[in-house]
């Protein structure tokens, strides 16, 4: 559906929504029992962890929670259906605010936080026994703060980060675009900046995430993307090669082939930076790739921040604040940190089950590769108590987050993508940013 169809439903939502009747969640069940049911509303496919709800409902006699899927179908977004429906009062209690692995919010978050449709859920965590402020990573959920409410619970997270060797960029955690092209520059020729098949589209896609946030002020309804700060940005990823280059570049060869293409090129010095999703038990692997001890230098940031980024994973849930039963609601949405599915590869929020991950990491070697012909292990050693600290130090720095509002997200890159194409010059391209964020942040007041 296009974008302006999106907005003429936000902008409905919007209205009625300022009118401030916050219609409560009636219990949906037989109204002749006592049962409670709480609807979950669900805008991801494979996002709901069925046996989380299953384990709930069995547990619960008087309250029971209903999965309703609110996915794209013949053309119509369940997106829409359900700001349709909410914006009709019919608002569930249990809200999928994410996308799971890629953050792009499929709900106006911040928007709906700040009309009040959410539930502040920092009560909760410092009430909770097996909880509480010290028994979670604040760092990640301080970031996803608005207005200093918490309306968005998610047990995991990565760091996105770019990595390289100390002796290529120094021991730092940020830098500006010039220090990069500096650094670049004292490169042998036939050196890439990224993997030799990173393109263009994927490091604008990867940059903006970061990035975009410092231009936009959602609060005030104002953008300031005419700066010599996002014009560097701009020009910067012009530097990397188009989608139709790289797939010439890589014609041939499989995954596999050019992942190896890739390491032998980052050990042969020709690669200065490499994107990675950083977790503690990843680091071993990391430092012996770079030579003992990698940088955490992330991407350029023109305004001295860092240029790291936390990645949410599993689901992202919210209560409404007009949910039927929100300590039950509450006791279901825990779930997501203190039983979070399927993230082995992540850093756990809860702090026992992160303590668990980084004593692993202290004492477990890590295996880099095998010799099938001798049975050889080659191992990286453990993660020493200063390395941790060191870890731990850039963990608490880093000061973004991947929560994005996905319409605003796409339509930033439907402005820029034209840029980067070579179709259209960089000052249309700020003007046009000017212009159309400018006017979807205002409808959003």
């Amino acid at each position: 559906m296009k974008l302006h169809m999106k907005w003429k439903v936000l902008t409905l939502f919007l209205m009625i929504s300022a009118l401030g009747t916050l219609a409560a969640c009636a219990p949906a069940g037989d109204q002749d029992t006592d049962v409670t049911t709480l609807i979950y509303a669900n805008l991801t496919k494979n996002n709901v962890d069925h046996a989380a709800v299953d384990r709930f409902n069995s547990t619960h006699k008087d309250v029971q929670i209903e999965v309703r899927d609110y996915l794209d179908e013949d053309g119509i977004s369940g997106q829409d259906r359900l700001m349709a429906e909410m914006a009709a009062g019919k608002i569930p209690d249990i809200i999928d605010l994410g996308r799971g692995y890629s953050s792009l919010s499929l709900l106006p978050y911040q928007v709906l936080a700040r009309k009040g449709y959410l539930e502040d859920l920092w009560p909760y965590i410092e009430s909770d026994p097996d909880l509480g402020r010290e028994g979670v990573l604040e760092a990640p959920l301080k970031l996803s703060e608005v207005d200093g409410g918490l309306y968005m619970l998610f047990g995991a997270v990565e760091i996105e980060t770019l990595v390289s060797s100390p002796e290529l960029v120094g021991d730092r955690t940020s830098w500006t675009f010039q220090e990069l092209r500096d650094a670049f520059d004292a490169m042998p020729e036939g050196s890439t900046v990224l993997a030799f098949n990173d393109s263009r589209d994927w490091v604008a896609t990867s940059l903006m995430r970061y990035s975009v946030g410092a231009y936009v002020d959602r609060e005030a309804g104002t953008c300031s993307f005419d700066s010599p700060s996002f014009r560097s940005m701009m020009e910067f990823v012009q530097m990397f090669p188009s989608s139709e280059e790289v797939e010439e570049e890589t014609a041939g060869l499989d995954v596999t082939d050019i992942w190896r293409e890739a390491r032998a090129r980052q050990q042969k010095g020709l690669q200065l930076l490499e994107e990675v999703s950083l977790t503690v038990d990843d680091l071993p692997a990391l430092d012996a790739q770079w030579g003992g001890r990698c940088a955490l230098i992330g991407y350029p940031m023109e305004d001295g921040s860092g240029g790291s980024i936390f990645r949410p994973r599993g689901p992202q849930l919210g209560i409404s604040s007009s949910c039927g039963n929100k300590e039950a609601a509450w006791e279901f949405v825990r779930t997501v940190m203190t039983d979070p599915p399927g993230q082995q590869s992540c850093i756990p929020l809860e702090r026992d089950s992160y303590e668990v991950k980084k004593n692993t990491a202290m004492t477990v070697k890590t295996i880099l590769d095998i010799n099938y012909v001798t049975n050889e292990e080659l191992t990286a050693p453990p993660l020493t108590e200063e390395r941790v600290r060191e870890f731990e130090e850039f963990f608490n720095s880093v000061d973004k987050i991947d929560i994005w509002d996905g319409s605003l997200f796409f339509l930033i890159r439907e402005i820029c993508d034209p840029y980067f194409a070579g179709a259209r010059d960089l000052d249309e391209t700020i003007r046009l940013l000017q212009n159309r964020v400018g006017l979807y942040l205002n409808e959003q007041m």
